[in-house]
């Protein structure tokens, strides 16, 4: 016999009034509310940081440009910002946003809070704390750009937030190991296949032609900056040039023009010099032997040739146009001590280029060789600058090719070799070519200043710290 519970035990509620499993569906349902809208926001945020991301391109680009437009001359450093700088940073900046962030993008100069859909440009830098602030070389650029609030307004997130980016560009110096003065035509070309390695220095060319720097198929050049007054004609896609060439930068004047004075009255003429002796300076070596097949210095065939510190005049030329040579595996040299029979008291060499008379005269110099044909030489500038009239040299010359003695052709100076050749001072040739054969490696203080160069092989020049003068060329670099 079935029994009523319900009736046994009156004024007990039903059991569905007691059934308390729905409230984990009730709590559950309650719950999830505000893990929704924290999800949401992180959503939100997710987007945040993809905007950021996306601006702060935008305003790292528009800096680098606005820094390359100062680089080219074409705004006034010390700002505010000329409005050639403002447009460059603008557009640059609407290239890496969105189609409509990009047509709603205005540009201010003089602000350092970005409203939505602005970019401050500033020159010099203006925000508070940074290492660049009031730098007239770098350029500011400060960009803002609006959040989203999908599911943020669900926590009480409103209003969607401003995401602002900054980044600051500008011009890094480097000092030239390589300036070409002639103001037209190629100031650096090649000649075949040719790879250019500058280390911690830079190319610098003052020459305002379209195509003042020109390469045609098969060039690396790699060097910490690369200028040029005027601008380049890169052909063929097998050319790598790194950093980009700055074009139209400003000029850069010859560090020695007018500092160099000499005389040859008065000097004994040495005739020319075949090398294998300890030679001494202060004297002219070639005249008359030196006018067609005869260097005034031609050393070769093995020989060591030892060269006390002082200063050296070359007077002709061969056919070649060369008033200096050393070639062959085995060449040797040399600075010369007071063992050698050198006076004491003094150090380096500078040997000059130049004419007594007439014409075969003022030739280049040619040092090294190719593949094994090889020399060792260590040469080295004096240290400190001669000025006992008329003679009058700056410290550090060690090659110098008189211009106002060259002839019409201003012979070429070659430089090959490897790194058995050491070369510390400035080869200045101002009115001459120079040319980089082989593999030359030049890891001291080298600076060569001619009126252009052309290149061929392999050769590379790297630059330590040191006390050679030079003009420097910029390169613009992000730098915050």
């Amino acid at each position: 016999m079935s029994v009523d519970k319900r009736a046994a035990h009156p004024g007990r509620e039903p059991g569905f009034l007691r059934d308390r499993r729905g409230a984990t569906a009730v709590i559950f349902a309650v719950t999830l509310l505000p893990l929704f809208a924290f999800a949401g926001l992180g959503v939100d945020v997710g987007i945040w940081y993809t905007v950021k991301r996306q601006a702060q391109s935008a305003a790292d680009v528009a800096a680098l440009s606005g820094a390359m437009e100062l680089a080219a001359g074409k705004g006034v450093a010390g700002g505010p910002a000329t409005t050639d700088i403002q447009n460059l940073a603008k557009y640059a900046a609407m290239n890496n946003l969105s189609a409509n962030a990009a047509t709603s993008l205005t540009v201010a100069t003089g602000c350092t809070n970005a409203a939505v859909n602005q970019i401050c440009v500033n020159n010099p830098p203006l925000f508070p704390g940074s290492t660049f602030t009031g730098n007239s070389n770098f350029v500011e650029a400060i960009l803002g750009q609006a959040g989203v609030s999908i599911f943020s307004g669900l926590v009480g997130y409103t209003n969607a937030p401003i995401v602002r980016t900054r980044a600051v560009a500008g011009l890094k110096a480097f000092a030239s190991c390589m300036l070409a003065l002639n103001t037209t035509g190629q100031d650096l070309k090649n000649s075949g296949n040719a790879t250019l390695t500058l280390n911690n220095c830079s190319f610098v060319s003052d020459s305002t032609s379209d195509d003042s720097i020109r390469f045609n198929g098969g060039v690396i050049m790699t060097a910490a900056a690369i200028s040029t007054a005027g601008g380049d004609v890169i052909n063929g896609n097998s050319n790598t040039v790194s950093p980009p060439i700055t074009t139209n930068a400003p000029a850069v004047s010859d560090p020695y023009a007018g500092q160099i004075t000499y005389s040859l009255a008065g000097l004994t003429n040495k005739g020319c010099s075949s090398g294998g002796a300890t030679l001494q300076p202060n004297f002219v070596y070639g005249g008359p032997c030196a006018r067609g097949s005869t260097p005034p210095m031609n050393f070769s065939a093995g020989t060591t040739t030892t060269l006390c510190p002082g200063v050296y005049y070359l007077d002709g030329e061969d056919n070649q146009g060369e008033a200096f040579v050393i070639s062959g595996n085995g060449t040797v040299v040399k600075m010369g001590t007071v063992t050698d029979g050198c006076a004491a008291g003094s150090a380096g060499v500078t040997i000059i280029a130049t004419c007594s008379s007439g014409n075969n005269c003022g030739g280049g110099f040619n040092v090294g060789g190719t593949g094994s044909n090889t020399p060792t030489v260590t040469l080295s500038a004096p240290t400190t600058a001669v000025n006992a009239p008329p003679l009058k040299i700056p410290a550090e010359i060690l090659f110098y090719q008189d211009a106002a003695k060259a002839d019409t052709n201003k012979g070429t100076t070659t430089l090959a070799g490897g790194s058995a050749v050491s070369l510390n001072g400035v080869v200045y040739t101002p009115a001459g070519q120079i040319g980089l054969n082989g593999s030359p490696s030049f890891n001291g203080c080298t600076e060569l200043i001619a009126g252009s160069f052309i290149i061929s092989g392999t050769p590379s020049m790297t630059r330590p710290a040191c006390g050679v003068a030079t003009r420097s060329a910029n390169n613009v670099v992000l730098a915050e």
